[in-house]
């Protein structure tokens, strides 16, 4: 029994001594295990810094309070995190769940990471966001420092712990009085593309027992002991107990030994650091470049800013360098951190020293990313359906933002600057309109957005598309500014008009377009919007060119102030020796589109191709092009501009149909500014009613007049921001702040927006946005079918628009086969075979000339065809209508005028001349004549009207010179030609001529000439000679 007993005895004893090693070393095993699968399954996140805007003001306050205030943000982080530490026996057996923050350098950049186990990762977002609201985590991919040349030779590392016991302090931003953090980012920035350098905090919460052991420490230190817990002395003193009488037997109590100031702040900091929550903290530094050497200078640099936390008394950190590469490669990757590494315990403020997120004024480097504008999160009303303009993120949360119909009435204007992704969210906009059904115009300044949508078209709206491009010439579409259904729409017309060239020529208000154009201009509109047949803008020029189209055009003309203006004033106006300066002046306007080809057949119809009306009613998609390029800066603003007006007529002319019965029309205008005149505040604050939903977009509001800009935000319900410019924070600022400001706007990175918008009508806070991609995808060969569709059913035949815009402009004659168009300018007024018609006094006397130059043969142009009377009337071809007359035409025309009022049911009387007292009425010419004006320049370029008319009468005068100059033989040789002509050429003076031509090409007159005394004679060798002046003058 008593050996039984022994056994049992020696067998207790030997598992009271195997028991702890087997369960020790079981456990060691466990954790190995344990710490790599916690390794596989850490989530790495990386975290996108506050953005500038953020950063605390520091105003008129000390530099140094403003960083302690930076820094302790970072403690509500590890307050936070502190929470997690549970007590179980599966937490003691695997040792607490660690997590990791990481500063890496690589690629030239410097980025910070969290790595958090899947059970922390929802704490540690909620930390690091109460800490930083603005801050932003997103689940990356695990980064790579390694070098593909250096490889591991390339490779160094290791691991700093702490000097002295974890119960003294390291120096923190309290005695620093700055950013430790900085020095380390100094030494990170010198990383190059090649190089790779990461810094690993890991930590896990600290067992609360470690206050305890750091008060021994403080307690032994009072009592004079080093400050050390050592266990050999306590051994030594157990031992001796026995033996060694106690000290200090004479009852009283030992005096505490005396303690430095120095010694003293050391307590009170062992002290206030168990106040705080600690942390067992493992700091590793693993750098990777093409050679060692260079990994070495690297190494030693981030080592180095950690000297800046050694406390003189207190405590600091040491570096031991690995041996084994593999291992600390190993161990880095997959973050691994040994529970028996405990003797590193820091506490919140400490570790907020170390780690936390610098603002601009600690970060010494351009390397370091931040948020470029914060993230502010969307309002929890947000509609189910509706147009979806794009997703709020916020803290990872992704919500889609939806503009109802309702809200979409009340207008959007999208500003931002070039490349910042305006144009692809306006195309996704169309899109969305497109395959839902609504109908939607959209103007276009560049023409990329409308050629893609035209490439996204579904299969059920192919119907529905009109393509407008001004640069397609072969079929024209017309666009007639003065086209009206009803006669109270004259006057906005006009109006518009008038803003239209106001913002064209003078758009400053400098007085070049003031009241008199205005009333010329309106006087000119109503002459030509009277003809029932129509009228369009290049008519306008003609009335100031053409007696006998004005007496035409005025025919319709009931209103009396506009027959007294065209028969009384402006007749009176041209007997000023400015007149013709002032008709120059009125008509130069028009040069530039009438002088131009592609806007003449466009503007020049009298009928549009499409009724704007009934595309708002009928939901079509109307598509126009106005590149620059291809159509000219200044047509694309005319073209630009009529159609917003024609637009806001049309919705105007919908209050004839009950408001609940108006189809929804939107209006899509890019680059806005070239297209808003001072009516678009009107549009902007009516269209609603009309069921007219405008989107209109441009780079900057200093773009826009001040009335357009308090009208834009007056009226638009929703605003998008995209990156503005300077100039912009003073109007746009004020609408998002307080929630951003100034710094935001002016980072907001492509393809993000800043909002505020409607929901059911009331104003939300502004709030960020991330914009879609490009949803559509470009069908090229859908693309062109559809432009070939549209111009086959809207366009019109070149050649055909070009024939009736010339049988137009021409008064009492049947049309030629010329065009404006073609090269050389109209075709002749008269065709020959008018016999019978009445002598026309609509040309000048130099036409007058021209024609009986052309019966006596002295001219180049063709004879008569075949057939032709003998006697017709006197006609002739003024140049094509797109050029305005000489001002010695203009004010030559300007007693014609007179007579209209006398006579207004017959014919234009015939110009009156100085001697028309003494002499008959003039008798008409053998055969009419065809002037050639000089060819028009084919640059669609703004040409002056007044040069192209100083061109073609030097050019006349240059040919007179050189037939005045002509041998003998040719004058006889032109008399004689005469002689065969129906009606013989006299040979005396005839009542009949009023002027005529000195070789010296000069115009005189006949009856000035009479009173000289020298006349001209022709002698017998057929040269000019000073006798008589009626056989050198013209005939």
């Amino acid at each position: 029994m008593t050996v039984l007993l022994t056994l049992l005895a020696i067998i207790l004893v030997m598992g009271m001594i195997a028991g702890p090693i087997i369960y020790l070393q079981t456990r060691k095993t466990f954790r190995e295990q344990k710490n790599y699968e916690r390794g596989l399954k850490i989530v790495p996140l990386m975290i996108h810094l506050p953005p500038p805007s953020e950063d605390i003001d520091v105003g008129s306050r000390d530099v140094r309070d403003v960083t302690d205030e930076v820094i302790s943000q970072a403690q509500v982080i590890y307050d936070i995190i502190a929470g997690t530490f549970q007590k179980s026996f599966r937490n003691n057996f695997y040792g607490q769940k660690h997590f990791a923050f990481e500063i890496v350098g690589v690629q030239g950049f410097i980025y910070y990471y969290a790595a958090v186990p899947i059970a922390l990762l929802e704490v540690v977002k909620q930390a690091i966001n109460s800490a930083y609201p603005s801050a932003r985590l997103e689940e990356a991919a695990e980064h790579n420092i390694f070098s593909p040349v250096g490889r591991i030779s390339g490779t160094l590392g290791g691991e700093l712990s702490l000097k002295e016991h974890y119960a003294y302090p390291i120096a923190t931003y309290q005695d620093l009085k700055r950013d430790g953090m900085q020095a380390l980012l100094n030494a990170m920035a010198t990383l190059g593309k090649e190089d790779g350098a990461a810094v690993q905090f890991l930590m896990r919460p600290a067992n609360p027992g470690w206050r305890k052991s750091a008060q021994e420490v403080a307690k032994s230190k009072r009592k004079g002991g080093g400050g050390k817990l050592e266990i050999g002395g306590l051994a030594k003193d157990m031992a001796t107990a026995f033996v060694k009488p106690p000290e200090g037997g004479d009852g009283k109590d030992d005096k505490k030994p005396e303690l430095s100031n120095m010694e003293q702040a050391t307590l009170d900091a062992i002290d206030e650091k168990t106040r705080h929550p600690g942390y067992e903290v493992l700091i590793r530094i693993v750098v990777s470049s093409n050679i060692s050497q260079r990994s070495q200078a690297i190494l030693q640099n981030i080592i180095s800013s950690f000297s800046l936390y050694d406390a003189p008394g207190k405590n600091g950190f040491k570096f031991a360098m690995a041996k084994d590469i593999d291992g600390l490669v190993t161990s880095y990757i997959m973050r691994l951190f040994p529970q028996s590494n405990n003797r590193n315990i820091l506490n919140s403020i400490e570790l907020a020293t170390l780690f936390h997120f610098p603002d601009e004024r600690a970060i010494p480097t351009s390397q370091l990313a931040r948020q470029d504008s914060k993230q502010v999160d969307g309002p929890r009303n947000i509609p189910e359906e509706g147009l979806l303009l794009g997703y709020n993120l916020f803290r990872g949360a992704k919500k889609p933002i939806r503009l109802s119909l309702g809200d979409r009435q009340r207008h959007m204007y999208v500003v931002g600057q070039t490349g910042t992704g305006k144009s692809t969210f306006l195309e996704n906009l169309a899109l969305q309109d497109m395959l839902n059904g609504n109908g939607f115009a959209f103007v276009d300044p560049h023409g990329d957005v409308v050629d893609r949508l035209m490439g996204m078209v579904p299969k059920e709206r192919t119907e529905d598309i009109i393509y407008f491009c001004p640069s397609d010439m072969d079929y024209p579409m017309g666009l007639n500014l003065f086209e009206y259904t009803h006669e109270d729409q004259k006057d906005f017309l006009i109006q518009e008009a008038l803003n239209m060239l106001q913002k064209l020529y003078d758009p400053q208000h400098t007085g070049i377009m003031g009241p008199r154009y205005e009333h010329i201009f309106r006087s000119a509109a109503l002459a030509v919007m009277a003809d029932p047949e129509g009228g369009t803008m290049i008519d306008i020029p003609k009335l100031f060119r053409d007696p006998q189209f004005l007496k035409k055009k005025l025919q319709h003309v009931h209103d009396q102030n506009v027959l007294d203006f065209w028969l009384k004033e402006y007749p009176a106006s041209q007997r000023s020796n400015d007149a013709g300066e002032i008709n120059a002046w009125f008509v130069s306007k028009f040069g530039a589109f009438l002088s131009n080809e592609m806007m003449r057949n466009i503007i020049g119809q009298t009928h549009s191709a499409f009724n704007l009306r009934d595309v708002m009613d009928s939901g079509k998609i109307l598509m126009v092009n106005l590149s620059k390029g291809r159509t000219g800066d200044l047509n694309s603003k005319l073209l630009g501009m009529i159609f917003v007006m024609k637009f806001q007529a049309a919705a105007m002319s919908r209050a004839d149909v009950p408001e609940n019965e108006r189809r929804d029309f939107s209006l899509y205008v890019d680059e806005f500014q070239n297209f808003s005149t001072d009516s678009f505040a009107t549009i902007m604050s009516e269209a609603r009613k009309y069921h007219l939903n405008l989107i209109v977009a441009n780079q900057f509001t200093t773009q826009l007049t001040t009335e357009i800009r308090d009208a834009v935000f007056g009226n638009m319900g929703t605003i998008v921001a995209f990156r503005i410019g300077q100039n912009d924070l003073e109007s746009i600022g004020k609408y998002f702040q307080p929630v951003f400001d100034e710094e935001d706007l002016l980072r907001v990175p492509n393809y993000n927006t800043i909002v505020r918008t409607l929901i059911g009508g009331v104003p939300t806070q502004p709030f960020s946005m991330n914009t879609l991609p490009a949803l559509g995808t470009e069908n090229p060969r859908l693309s062109q079918a559809l432009k070939q569709l549209s111009a086959a059913k809207y366009g019109r035949p070149r050649a055909a628009v070009g024939a009736e815009i010339t049988k137009r402009m021409q008064v009492g004659t049947p049309a030629t086969a010329g065009s404006l168009n073609e090269p050389g300018g109209a075709t002749a007024a008269g065709a020959p075979g008018a016999a019978g018609a009445a002598p026309s006094a609509q040309g000048s006397f130099l036409d007058e000339w021209l024609a009986k130059r052309q019966d006596k043969g002295l001219t180049r142009s063709p004879g008569p065809a075949p057939g032709a009377p003998s006697n017709p009337a006197p006609t002739t071809t003024k140049p094509a209508a797109t050029e305005p007359v000489p001002a010695e035409d203009q004010r030559a025309t300007a007693p014609t005028l007179a007579e209209i009022k006398k006579d207004k049911h017959d014919r234009l009387p015939d110009r009156p001349k100085k001697s028309e007292a003494k002499h008959e009425e003039p008798k008409p010419v053998a055969k009419t004549v065809k002037v050639h004006p000089p060819k028009a320049p084919e640059s669609t370029k703004n040409i002056s009207s007044d040069e192209i008319e100083r061109t073609e009468v030097h050019m006349i005068a240059e040919e007179l010179k050189s037939q005045l100059d002509s041998p003998e033989h040719i004058a006889e040789e032109k008399i004689r030609h005469m002689k065969v002509q129906s009606k013989p050429v006299e040979e005396g003076p005839s009542p009949e001529d009023t002027i005529y031509i000195d070789r010296e090409g000069n115009i005189k007159n006949a009856a000035d000439a009479a009173k000289q005394s020298a006349e001209v004679k022709i002698d017998n060798s057929g040269k000019p000679a000073d006798t008589k002046p009626e056989d050198s003058k013209a005939q």
